[in-house]
């Protein structure tokens, strides 16, 4: 892992930037803001504070039934 320069081998994490940086990269875990605030991209899955997650290709599939939905 590339660690960022401010965080250097065998020392504690310096800051929440590098520590942000660390779990992008090793986790690919990637935190939401706003209000998406509690979720996060956990490599291609949406991933609820809950734990819970959802595929691309079931939210895809989601979202277009509840578009249908409200359509008519």
């Amino acid at each position: 892992m590339n660690r960022p320069p401010c965080w250097l081998e065998g020392a504690k994490c310096p800051n929440n930037c590098a520590a942000q940086l660390y779990r992008r990269q090793v986790y690919n875990e990637t935190p939401l803001h706003g209000a998406w605030s509690g979720w996060r991209l956990a490599g291609a899955r949406l991933v609820a504070p809950s734990g819970e997650w959802i595929a691309p290709h079931l939210l895809d599939r989601w979202l277009w039934r509840h578009h249908r939905i409200f359509e008519r």
